[in-house]
């Protein structure tokens, strides 16, 4: 009879060790162990989110990783401390948690918002006049000439009298006048004409074109940005809008469904 009970009994751990076991291999691969406590594979990647796992080194994970065993090596110090039993460490860890829990039913909430373009396009026009931007414009005339030669003859002419015109009727070809802003030409030719003095003409190698440029007017302007330049940062302030809005729109809606009281 004790013969059978020991069977039974070794036949009985056995089983638990093989539960043991079967239950540490759901939870996966172990990562890092501090005192039979255990960091997951899953758990790990947890901390990442998933464009992160995929972009991060493994020099960032195991940074990671050494954190976690500095972290649980502190808590577990603490608890054996009896720190985990003051009250106020206690209600840290109860508003931690709930912190944790909010944000993880915003993150769920939030993440199906969506803004379409139509609807950045329109938030645009209907607030146009909020995206203005200072920008100075020159007007200018101008023609080519095929030498240096010809450039220096061009400006000896106007030094002697001659009208721009006449000599880039005379020296010179595509003679044109046009008022220029900063996306219209290259970064040289707008930081040639900046450093310009109203009436003055000089010569410029401009994208392998010798140019003879005059300039007439400076004119200062308030104009909306181009919805093409902040069409992404406008997105992006609008969803944050109709989050904040959906926000209040829910705690206003649980206030009314729990109870709250403020003393």
């Amino acid at each position: 009879m004790k013969k059978i009970c020991s069977l039974l009994l070794c036949l009985i751990l056995i089983l638990l060790i093989l539960q043991c076991n079967k239950e540490e291999n759901k939870k996966g691969i172990v990562v890092a162990e501090v005192n039979k406590e255990k960091l997951y594979e899953h758990e790990f990647r947890s901390l990442f989110t998933e464009e992160e796992w995929l972009k991060a080194t493994n020099e960032e994970k195991n940074k990671i990783i050494n954190d976690w065993i500095e972290i649980t090596l502190l808590a577990q110090e603490a608890e054996k401390l009896g720190l985990d039993k003051k009250p106020e460490v206690k209600f840290n860890i109860k508003y931690a948690k709930r912190t944790l829990l909010a944000n993880e039913i915003l993150a769920d909430k939030l993440k199906d918002i969506f803004v379409s373009r139509d609807e950045v396009l329109d938030y645009y026009n209907l607030h146009r006049n909020d995206f203005l931007k200072d920008r100075t414009l020159y007007k200018i005339q101008q023609f080519i000439v095929p030498t240096w030669a010809i450039a220096d003859s061009a400006i000896k002419l106007f030094h002697e009298g001659e009208a721009f015109y006449t000599v880039a009727k005379n020296t010179g070809s595509n003679y044109l006048v046009r008022t220029i802003t900063k996306n219209e030409v290259t970064p040289a030719f707008w930081d040639f004409v900046s450093g310009m003095k109203k009436w003055h003409i000089r010569i410029i190698d401009d994208e392998s074109k010798l140019k003879i440029v005059q300039l007439l007017d400076v004119q200062e302007e308030r104009s909306p940005i181009p919805f093409q330049e902040i069409s992404d940062s406008l997105l992006i302030e609008l969803l944050e809008i109709k989050r904040e809005e959906f926000l209040a729109n829910s705690l206003d809606s649980l206030e009314i469904s729990y109870k709250v009281k403020i003393y």
